[in-house]
């Protein structure tokens, strides 16, 4: 590589030296003797900064490889610190790949009613990248490609609920049992997180529920999406109590 740098070199010389003799007829010995004495001049000047972008290009390489070693050795001290944690840490990762590939199985119908499995498996990723194996590649590798199947999933959710077909069911357990009335049912986390809620439940059930104190076990009530009550909701709740206070109070037998 050198050489044939080196033969371009003295050919551009030799070029440019030559070019000048046919233009001119007449060329005295000392314009020529400067001639040749400029353009050895830069000749030399090109070679040493051919020599000196060679040397910084070696440089750089042997920087780039110093590196390279340097990562590889920090990796293999980091393996060799962490060896015992690294079973356990990869255990977790299955976990939340097993948890994605069952949900990634589900319809939209199937995963709008299991919405609540996603934060829980952003709440482990979240985990797991704070532990200090998440700093190898092969983990880091995993956790962004758990990470991206997540986010898929969050969007392809979105976009059902912005379809309007998602809709979230509960079926009425016992109350000696499950404690189930329209109050606990707006308030567990999977429903609304918010007993106050109720009355959303019971206008998006009027066909079932004639009275919102009573509801009965085996009931399927559509549970319409989170938000606030509506001007209807409120006044419906308005009418249930004045209802409540102006029904007569039970006597004692």
């Amino acid at each position: 590589m050198k050489s044939l740098i080196r033969l371009s070199i003295i050919s551009l010389v030799l070029c440019a030296l030559v070019a000048p003799s046919f233009a001119q007829q007449e060329l005295t010995k000392d314009d020529w003797q400067k001639q040749v004495a400029d353009f050895t001049a830069k000749r030399n000047d090109l070679k040493n900064k051919l020599d000196a972008l060679q040397k910084e290009v070696a440089d750089l390489k042997k920087q780039d490889s110093d590196k390279a070693e340097a990562i590889k050795k920090c990796q293999d001290e980091l393996a060799a610190l962490v060896g015992s944690e690294e079973a356990p840490f990869g255990a977790q990762l299955d976990k939340i790949d097993g948890r994605l590939n069952e949900l990634s199985r589900l319809s939209n119908q199937d995963l709008w009613a299991r919405k609540a499995e996603l934060d829980t498996v952003q709440n482990w990723i979240n985990d797991a990248n704070k532990m200090p194996l998440s700093g190898m590649a092969k983990f880091a590798d995993r956790l962004r490609d758990e990470q991206a199947r997540l986010d898929a999933l969050k969007k392809a959710l979105e976009q059902y609920v912005a379809s309007g077909q998602a809709e979230q069911t509960y079926t009425v357990g016992t109350w000696a049992r499950d404690r189930d009335c329209l109050w606990n049912i707006a308030k567990k986390p999977k429903i609304y997180d918010n007993a106050f809620l109720w009355p959303k439940i019971w206008q998006g059930n009027r066909d079932q529920i004639k009275n919102p104190d009573v509801i009965h076990p085996g009931q399927k009530l559509k549970i319409p999406q989170k938000a606030d009550l509506t001007k209807e909701e409120k006044s419906a709740v308005r009418k249930y109590w004045s209802r409540k206070q102006a029904a007569p109070a039970p006597t004692n037998p």
